[in-house]
């Protein structure tokens, strides 16, 4: 986590979410591996306020370890007021199936909060360091969830990041009658297409 990432979530919060009384709030991709407690969570510290972290592994900052990334069948849909995430998007191979999962877990008329470099070294843990998300491509991330875009901006005096953000609303109207299974059936389905696809190209 650097500096620029936690300003521009906290500015998130102060001009979107600042007064709304009771809020759950899931923060995608929480794992803190910087040993000093520099994450999201202190932001979103209020005694109304729930604040979850959801990764794919165990570790300081996380309260749900999912088993797969972009299926969470771990949580409910519509759960959730609020979604975030940050300095995660450039290292998920299939970023828009994570997407289709925020989406689903997000409640109608709920916020998110997506960060993520334009610009940078490789980096992360592991050797998965896949994109890199300019004005446009945060856009079309809410376009693929049809969700409202309220803010898309690119830091560029953030070096070396430069990071890009979105904030965007799900509309408070939605489809019913679309079960949670029959959601995540549908995401495991593009989830193969996309390896299937990868695997005709070998």
């Amino acid at each position: 986590m650097h500096k620029t990432s936690y300003d521009r979530m906290n500015w998130f919060k102060n001009n979107y979410i600042s007064g709304k009384k009771v809020l759950k709030i899931l923060d995608v991709g929480s794992l803190d591996t910087s040993e000093t407690n520099y994450n999201y969570k202190s932001i979103f510290n209020n005694p109304n306020w729930s604040y979850t972290g959801l990764d794919c592994e165990e570790g300081y900052n996380v309260d749900i370890v999912v088993e797969d990334i972009y299926n969470w069948h771990e949580i409910k849909s519509e759960s959730y007021d609020v979604i975030i995430s940050g300095q995660l998007f450039e290292h998920l191979e299939f970023f828009w199936l994570t997407m289709a999962e925020i989406e689903r877990v997000l409640k109608p008329g709920g916020f998110c909060c997506i960060i993520a470099p334009s610009e940078g070294p490789k980096h992360g843990v592991s050797d998965t360091d896949c994109y890199r998300f300019c004005k446009d491509g945060m856009a079309t991330l809410a376009k693929y969830a049809d969700f409202e875009i309220l803010h898309v901006s690119t830091n560029k005096e953030g070096k070396p990041w430069c990071d890009s953000c979105l904030v965007a609303r799900k509309p408070k109207s939605n489809v019913k009658g679309v079960t949670d299974l029959e959601i995540r059936m549908g995401n495991l389905e593009n989830k193969v297409d996309v390896i299937l696809d990868s695997l005709k190209g070998k």
